[in-house]
């Protein structure tokens, strides 16, 4: 390998340096958001995850002509700039879900309710089940509901630069996802009453059928990133004004 190989960006440290400030907001949001929920309560933490549904914008919404420029002179590829904003909106979600836990953990450390779950939507369980348990639960709900966000509009907004009803789209998007996750969770919640799946077991089982819908759309937006690759090499797309 050439030294000056050695030396070219990876796709998403060249996102990280084009996108640092957009980054930052996010990273002060999560530390008002957590100082929030040691003074008062973790529902603004959980407010965190719309602005994460509107990521994808956020980003996209930055690619102006002269950043692709910028991109082709640091001799990265298209698909160099897929998987970089993937990565990057990555770690944000994560800044974003590892916020919402840790406002629930905190709030319920002070002996407050915890508001849980991804905004607007809440996740309540079983009293006897673990907290933890169910704060993982309700960290699970928020990814899930983000992920299924990205397939949706991740596109619209890497190939080329998105109009600002896609920040529109985003939202409906996310409201759609979770409250198509929010039915059977609603059900689950309808037979826990019932002490059908009454303590740690009940929201174990949840738990579990969250994290395998999660797996199957992490799949999907593998796939999805794939074709947004193909697509981009197979033409050049007309920029949004």
């Amino acid at each position: 390998m050439s030294s000056t190989a050695a030396r070219m960006p990876s796709g998403l440290s060249a996102e990280l340096q084009l996108n640092t400030g957009r980054l930052a907001t996010t990273l002060l949001l999560c530390a008002a958001a957590l100082l929030w929920a040691l003074l008062s309560t973790d529902q603004y933490a959980g407010l965190l995850t719309l602005w994460a549904a509107l990521g994808w914008y956020r980003y996209g919404r930055a690619d102006t002509a002269p950043r692709e420029d910028l991109r082709a002179s640091l001799g990265l590829s298209r698909a160099d700039r897929v998987r970089g904003r993937l990565a990057l909106i990555g770690l944000e979600h994560a800044a974003v879900i590892v916020t919402v836990a840790a406002g629930a953990v905190i709030s319920v450390l002070l002996g407050r309710e915890t508001a849980g779950g991804a905004a607007p939507f809440s996740f309540l369980s079983d009293p006897s089940a673990p907290q933890l348990l169910t704060v993982l639960v309700g960290a699970l709900f928020s990814l899930t509901a983000l992920v299924a966000t990205g397939i949706v509009v991740g596109g619209e907004c890497t190939i080329r630069r998105p109009g600002r009803s896609m920040a529109v789209l985003s939202i409906l998007v996310y409201f759609l996802a979770g409250v198509l996750l929010g039915i059977p969770m609603a059900l689950a919640e309808i037979a826990l009453r019932f002490d059908l799946w009454a303590g740690p077991g009940g929201i174990a089982i949840i738990g579990a059928v969250l994290a395998a819908v999660l797996a199957v759309l992490l799949l999907r937006l593998r796939a999805s990133a794939r074709r947004w690759i193909r697509d981009l090499d197979s033409h050049r797309p007309r920029r949004a004004k």
